[in-house]
């Protein structure tokens, strides 16, 4: 047997089964395989691990397919335009194969007389049992009632011809497939008992959310189209598969009656065993608990590790760093003990709080821009002043003179700068009121305007905290998580109640350590120090200090308060919603920040008009506030190569980026490793340089095409097709497993690049390769950037030195250029034999040849130097050399070498190809060689010193006025303005 299988996998979120699946495919003993994978759009992790297991597949012919979601009917009809094998196999990617599943269906087939089609019986592995019934022989009469023939069978490519799936269909479009291929292809089928298919039942399944209208309809749909074929047989098989039906119905309304009284008797069971479980709870806590048990498990603990240790002495060389860093994190006895001491002297002090009938003082805080305030701000103030006996509103901006005039009915109003954000405002809030002032009353409340309601009574949750005899208490926690803004003191985010509202009892607030905390509380003037020095510090400051606090709900889980608003008001009462939630209205707003949510807003909206008096015209105006609200845009670029070839970031990203500043721009740029997709959504245009694909930019350019964002892919070589890569020296000595990793890269880069609206690129040459991959390339020349300018400027080549020695030198900028130097190696030979004055410098990546050390004393070897230093070093050349060997790869270089010698004054000598040829008018701003003509044309520089100072000069003033970054327009630049 040596028939080609084609094996095609169709995918739709299945992140957690598709390494099970294609590991199944990869380990079959028939390795005859043409494995084809097709990727439906998962939104999930799904992609990402398909990309990642395809270097590890055996077969030569594996293909990978991912695009926007079309459901399984498309895909497989898709599939069947692309398959080439004799025999076909679709695998669902939630199953799997055993490993000689393939080979048993194939050989099967072969025995029972060649038949067109192989299928055998599914096997639910969790389980273990049989999921279709024991009699599967194939009789047309019996699959006309019910489809037994699972769409994992093998079948002939041949039988199927140009039969396809009916895409009308939105179920049992399997079981039409087949009957088309039974009925009108005559094909023959055989049921192979010798293996099964691992099928998992998922409850989540297509098959088992199907109605049982729907169920019909497709069915008698199907029947219909083969009426003609079937003949007595149409009404016959509508009329058994009815009573099958209503059979298998009556028997299910049997079991489920059975089920409900064992269901009844089960939770009468379960209430039982939570009761003991809960009593046996009680008594392991009380055990952990005792000081002997603790005693007794730190000393087995650090025992077993003891044991560790000692089998692996390794270890022993990294244990004192993490013992250090461990015992700093998790180990503060004295810090314990003050804070057992100071709780014990804190439930003492809290006897001067008055819980039931407060005098409480408010510190409003209010972002205003000199517009009119919105109203939903003045309705949580107003709610907040029927608790509070005076208030004070603290405003960060301005206020128009209609607005102050109202908010000065409410309570003494102090308008400061927009500074150090809330932090600030509550400090001075807090300051101005003093120690005596605020010793008048037995609350504080800081509360800001991010806060929509309220929806239900505050006095009721203020009520509900106030039995808890707490120290102090907000609405929410906030997740612990590794320190984002590094400001935080403790070096990690503790979880803390969020600042947007908090009540200090008097026991706190007249306490010295409090003032004192809001006395040092300076410069939070960037969100990370807002964040970082107060809101994430403030709870465990006063923990530590014996301070008690609570939280009105305690589920802090996935951003609650953002992104589950109408859970956490309606199952958690809490009486608020965070302004911000609502800019979460539709699931591409979960998507711009990189998660996969579904949106509450429309519910949540429809819940508060629906179940409270909160008035509908207010939230209305909020929402039209969020939709509508103008967000600065800017351009955004995702360096892929992230400096590991410094001068493709340099010229690529960092150069770019200045180009359109100088053009009034604003440009943000991220490493593709550190994009995260909120960096995105207010771009009016996305650069992706050089990045290879990804699920993530994927999901992202589906956005952005959208949301009407043009996506440009910026290349500046041919690494986008391996018929390019393949023509180099470097690749074609790689090892195969370095080379398979290598084209994965390119792979990588071009199917990204397919991705994209349009391409950007350095050349001319690139651009007309770059067409046959899409239409619209745009020319962005490698620009210098000012610092390299003013750098260049410090160093120019002095031509009143006299000097005899000639120094020419070779700028090796990656480790594919030791091809171009080989062809000009017989001209350099040439010239270090006819002329000893000469020098040649070679620097970068360059071996020197085995046949050149002979002139060892005229060659001078430099490692690699930053590229700051690189102009120093090449004004010391006469003559810069810019070899290319002629082919499409190198065609499509840039003209870098060039620009940086010109900008020093020094000549170059290039190849008569590429952007050499585009950017050097020969004889007077550089010199181009034919490669036969390197020794007649390096010896012409070589003798005229003159020739070689007015080139420099040519080129530095053309490179000066056309060949830098400030306000420089082209292709692209004029893409982005219109």
């Amino acid at each position: 047997m040596n028939d080609k299988i084609s094996v095609v996998v169709t995918c739709y979120n299945h992140e957690k089964y598709i390494e099970q699946c294609l590991r199944s495919i990869f380990e079959q003993t028939y390795q005859n395989i043409e494995l084809i994978i097709f990727n439906d759009g998962s939104t999930d992790r799904s992609g990402e691990i398909i990309a990642s297991l395809l270097p590890e597949s055996p077969f030569v012919e594996t293909y990978y397919f991912s695009d926007e979601n079309q459901g399984v009917v498309k895909i497989r009809n898709a599939a069947l335009e692309k398959v080439t094998g004799d025999y076909l196999l679709f695998v669902d990617s939630d199953n799997f194969l055993n490993e000689n599943h393939v080979e048993i269906l194939l050989s099967e087939a072969k025995k029972q007389g060649d038949a067109d089609i192989a299928y055998c019986q599914l096997w639910d592995f969790e389980v273990q049992r049989n999921i279709l019934h024991e009699n599967l022989d194939f009789l047309l009469d019996e699959e006309l009632v019910q489809n037994v023939i699972d769409m994992s069978s093998l079948v002939k490519t041949k039988v199927i011809g140009d039969t396809r799936f009916d895409e009308n269909l939105s179920s049992l479009e399997d079981y039409d497939f087949w009957l088309n291929l039974l009925l009108n292809k005559g094909a023959t089928a055989y049921f192979v008992r010798e293996t099964k298919l691992n099928y998992r039942v998922l409850e989540t399944s297509r098959s088992q959310r199907d109605d049982l209208g729907r169920y019909f309809d497709d069915y008698l749909y199907i029947l219909n189209k083969y009426r003609n074929i079937l003949g007595d047989r149409y009404e016959q098989t509508i009329k058994r598969n009815l009573l099958s039906s209503a059979s298998r119905y009556r028997d299910m309304a049997e079991v489920a009656d059975e089920r409900l009284a064992l269901i009844r008797d089960l939770e009468q069971e379960l209430q039982n065993k939570e009761r003991e479980l809960q009593r046996q709870k009680q008594e392991v806590q009380d055990i952990t608990q005792s000081r002997s048990y603790r005693l007794g498990n730190i000393l087995v603990h650090n025992m077993e590790r003891l044991l560790f240790v000692l089998k692996h002495p390794k270890l022993l060389v990294k244990a004192p760093l993490k013992i250090y860093k461990k015992v700093r994190a998790n180990f503060h006895p004295v810090l314990k003990m003050k804070k057992e001491v100071l709780g014990l002297v804190r439930n003492r002090s809290r006897r001067i709080n008055n819980y039931n009938n407060p005098k409480r003082v408010l510190v409003y805080v209010i972002y205003a821009n000199g517009e009119k305030l919105q109203e939903y701000k003045l309705i949580f103030l107003e709610a907040l002043m029927k608790l509070s006996q005076e208030t004070v509103i603290v405003v960060n901006g301005s206020l128009t003179p209609e607005d102050k005039t109202l908010l000065d009915s409410f309570g003494t109003v102090s308008v400061r700068p927009n500074e150090g954000y809330d932090t600030a405002a509550f400090r001075h809030g807090i300051l101005s009121l003093g120690k005596t002032k605020l010793a008048q009353y037995d609350e504080l409340l800081l509360i800001n305007d991010t806060n929509v309601g309220p929806f239900t009574d505050l006095e009721v949750t203020f009520k509900e905290m106030a039995e808890q005899n707490l120290d102090f208490w907000g609405i929410s926690y906030g997740e612990p998580q590794t320190d984002f803004t590094g400001y935080n003191k403790y070096k990690t985010i503790p979880i803390h109640l969020q600042s947007y509202f908090l009540v200090i009892e008097k026991s706190m607030f007249t306490h010295e350590s409090f003032l004192k905390y809001w006395e040092k509380m300076v410069d939070t003037n960037s969100r990370n120090k807002a964040i970082g020095k107060h809101e994430t510090v403030f709870t465990k400051h006063f923990e530590n200090l014996g301070f008690k606090h609570g939280a009105v709900s305690h589920n802090n889980d996935d951003s609650a308060m953002y992104v589950h608003p109408l859970v956490m008001l309606r199952d958690f009462n809490v009486p608020l919603v965070k302004y911000t939630a609502f800019s979460n209205y539709d699931n591409d707003k979960f998507a711009w920040q990189g998660i996969t949510r579904e949106t509450e807003v429309p519910a949540l909206i429809d819940y508060i008009k629906t179940n409270t008096s909160y008035p509908p015209a207010v939230i209305d105006s909020i929402m039209k506030d969020v939709k509508n609200k103008k967000t600065k845009e800017h351009i955004l670029i995702i360096d892929g190569v992230e400096n590991a070839i410094p001068q493709c970031t340099r010229y690529r990203v960092e150069n770019k980026a200045a180009q359109l500043k100088s053009l009034g721009f604003d440009v943000w740029v991220v490493n593709a490793s550190s994009f995260q997709m909120g960096y995105a959504e207010h771009a009016s245009h996305i650069i992706i340089y050089r990045t290879g694909y990804s699920e993530e930019l994927r999901e992202l350019c589906r956005l952005a095409k959208k949301y009407h964002k043009p996506v440009y892919y910026d290349i500046d070589d041919l690494v986008i097709d391996t018929k390019y890569t393949d023509q180099l020296t470097y690749t074609q000595n790689l090892s195969e497993v370095d080379k398979a990793a290598y084209d994965a890269g390119v792979h990588s880069y071009g199917k990204m690049m397919a991705l994209c609206d349009q391409v950007i690129t350095t050349t001319r040459a690139l651009k007309e390769e770059l067409q046959n991959y899409n239409s619209n390339v745009l020319l962005n020349r490698n620009l210098a950037s000012e610092e390299l300018v003013h750098i260049s400027q410090q160093t120019l080549k002095d031509y009143s030195e006299n000097n005899q020695t000639v120094k020419i030198g070779y700028f090796s900028g990656s480790i594919t250029h030791n091809e171009n130097f080989e062809m000009i190696k017989p001209a350099i030979v040439q010239i270090l034999e006819k002329y000893p004055q000469v020098e040649l410098h070679l620097v970068g990546y360059l071996d020197l040849p085995q046949d050149m050390k002979q002139f060892a004393g005229q060659i001078k070897m430099n490692a690699y130097v930053d590229w700051k230093e690189l102009p120093k070093l090449i004004s010391q050349m006469d003559i810069n050399l810019a070899p290319l060997v002629d082919n499409v790869f190198n065609q499509a270089k840039s003209e870098i070498k060039w620009l940086e010698a010109a900008l020093v004054k020094v000549p170059t000598l290039a190849s008569h190809l590429g952007s050499f040829e585009e950017m050097i008018e020969d004889e007077r701003t550089g010199l181009l060689a034919q490669p036969e003509e390197w020794y007649q044309k390096l010896e012409m520089l070589i003798e005229n010193a003159e020739q070689r100072k007015v080139i420099a000069e040519n080129a530095y003033r053309f490179v000066l006025e056309h060949c830098t970054v400030e306000k420089h327009a082209d292709a692209f630049t004029k893409s982005i303005d219109q």
